[in-house]
């Protein structure tokens, strides 16, 4: 009889198969799920989904690309983790849908296109029925292009539109130091259930003072877009108006989204509660980037009216800004301007071989962009005769004025301020002198002053409203108190008030005495003609033509100063307020 013989090694791995066969019939108690996000990188197609709506759930091709993710319906305490949205691969951080969505390469099938589908989720109560869209994309290599998503008031607009597919620009400006922007008409007319102006109409895009853009971005129809132009880059207040120049208000911030219904102008809580129209429209400040793209779009959108006793919602058309590619960060160039204070002289600044064109006493010239760095600024008589001459150094991203005045002895001197258009404004109460950032807040719609002093017969000048209450919070060394010839205050910079102000007190002025560091304010400067707020309107024929009241004032930063000679009585030498608008 014959055996066969197994081999030592193939019987132990017949062994070891079946130990970890059985093994694996066992339950892994240690076993857990992997919740943390995916961070992988998703390469962005040409195609974006900008939601206008308030859908905020998507599936591309049949799949959740979101979270889908309603809140525990129970009593009792709730873990923290169970009431937090989770984040998805392509939603990473909250798991919804947002404004704006490139969407990845991915998700286009062989035929480039993709299928979406949209709705709405509530993450406080539960499912709330909204209008599920549903519709195909397909990408372009040569033609980048976003897909507007208008989904919020299908029962409240006539001639509703779900969808509109609308061509995108990725280029630079052709001037570096410039900016691209354009104006898109999605409005529509609202349903008579709401008693709103008619906004819907053609439609223009205009700087703070109502100036036109351009003709390209003028009478733009509804759904139609204008094309790109290029703007020198700064911080602007962009308007929108009608045809018949109304002022289209802004979407999108709540605080400033209670307007009237029958002008769209902001309304505001008054004396005893009560509503008062503000007379302004909102529209936000913003920097536009050197090389920066955007849209200006037009939309149903929702706002509130109060009637004293209740907020209502109700329906009007907004505009929001849209970057249409990611907005670059500005390291290379700054804006410098010429202030003249100088008596009886006009002056000419030049700076990296540009000149400003003449400018005349009490006045700022229009703002130079040049390349940060060190750079010599000159300024020149009238008759090209060098007056002063200074290296400086000037920062990426930063707003200068270059203000020159002459001191006690008649002699040139110069200060460079550098203007914050950052909308950050000092809450602080002064107090106990500190200064941190927790006394600060930032927005995109604020009132900012800056008080200087270049009168050489006024050794300190302390600046009130017409209470003679000065408007710094610090009353030792903020803004407007003991402003001395020449110098900034770095403590307390600027002053603010609030686009509601007018509510308490309408109009309001600012005043100029003669102080000292223990008297505040000191003497009234009567030669010194109060200046009032009204003053501190670009264009008031951009409300008086269409039937509406001048606000008190408008929005921006600002620059105020006391220059002239409290002694002298001419207007050419006189002591007076001279007013610079930073903002445009």
């Amino acid at each position: 009889m014959k055996y066969s013989i197994i081999p030592i090694r193939s019987f132990l791995l017949f062994i070891f198969t079946v130990l970890l066969a059985a093994a694996c019939k066992k339950d892994n108690a240690d076993y857990t799920y992997d919740y943390r996000r995916i961070t992988d990188a998703v390469k962005s197609s040409n195609v974006r989904l900008v939601n206008l709506s308030k859908n905020n759930q998507l599936i591309a091709n049949g799949d959740s690309l979101t979270n889908f993710f309603v809140p525990p319906q129970r009593s009792g305490n709730i873990p923290p983790g169970e009431l937090t949205p989770p984040g998805t691969r392509y939603f990473p951080k909250d798991g919804f849908l947002g404004q704006t969505w490139p969407v990845p390469q991915g998700l286009f099938r062989k035929d480039g296109k993709a299928d979406l589908k949209t709705t709405f989720i509530s993450t406080i109560t539960n499912i709330v029925p909204s209008r599920e869209v549903t519709f195909s994309i397909k990408d372009n290599d040569e033609q980048p292009k976003d897909y507007y998503l208008l989904v919020n008031h299908q029962s409240l607009v006539q001639n509703p539109t779900d969808l509109l597919e609308v061509p995108r620009s990725i280029t630079a400006p052709s001037k570096p130091d410039h900016f691209k922007i354009r104006i898109l008409n999605l409005s529509r007319k609202i349903a008579p259930t709401y008693t709103v102006e008619d906004l819907f109409t053609k439609l223009s895009l205009v700087y703070a003072d109502g100036t036109p853009v351009s003709t390209a971005t003028s009478g733009i129809a509804s759904n139609t877009w204008s094309e790109y132009v290029e703007v020198p880059y700064g911080t602007y207040q962009f308007k929108v108006l009608t045809d018949d120049g109304r002022q289209v208000p802004a979407a999108g911030q709540t605080y400033y989204n209670y307007i009237d219904r029958f002008t769209s102008t902001m309304q505001m809580t008054g004396p005893g509660f009560s509503t008062v129209n503000s007379g302004l429209t909102y529209a936000p400040i913003r920097t536009f980037q050197p090389g920066g793209v955007y849209t200006i779009v037009i939309h149903p959108a929702d706002f509130i009216w109060t009637t004293n006793t209740d907020d209502v919602k109700t329906i009007q058309n907004g505009f929001r800004i849209i970057s249409d590619v990611s907005e670059p960060q500005n390291v290379t160039y700054t804006q410098v301007q010429l202030a003249n204070t100088v008596i009886g002289q006009d002056l000419v600044l030049k700076v990296k071989g540009q000149s400003s064109p003449v400018t005349a006493y009490g006045t700022a010239s229009e703002y130079k962009r040049v390349v940060a760095g060190k750079q010599v600024l000159e300024v020149l008589s009238k008759t090209g005769q060098t007056l002063l001459s200074k290296e400086v150094e000037l920062l990426g991203g930063q707003n200068y004025t270059f203000w020159v005045y002459t001191d006690q002895d008649k002699q040139v001197k110069s200060l460079l301020a550098a203007n914050n258009l950052a909308g950050t404004s000092y809450i602080g109460s002064g107090k106990d002198g500190t200064n941190s950032t927790i006394d600060r807040y930032q927005s995109e719609y604020y009132f900012n002053f800056r008080f200087l002093n270049f009168s050489s017969q006024l050794p300190y000048v302390t600046f009130t409203n017409g209470d003679g209450l000065p408007y710094a919070k610090n009353l030792a060394n903020g803004s407007g108190v003991n402003e001395q010839l020449g110098i900034l205050k770095t403590d307390e910079p600027y002053a603010s008030v609030l686009y509601g102000t007018t509510a308490s007190g309408g109009y309001y002025q600012f005043m100029a005495y003669s102080s000292a560091p223990a008297r505040v304010p000191g003497d009234w400067l009567k030669q010194i003609t109060p200046l009032s707020s009204e003053s501190l309107v670009a264009n008031k024929s951009l409300y008086t033509a269409v039937g509406r009241k001048v606000p008190a004032h408008e929005p921006g930063v600002y620059s105020i100063a006391v220059i002239g000679d409290p002694d002298k009585n001419s207007s050419a030498e006189k002591a007076k307020f001279m007013v610079i608008k930073h903002t445009k």
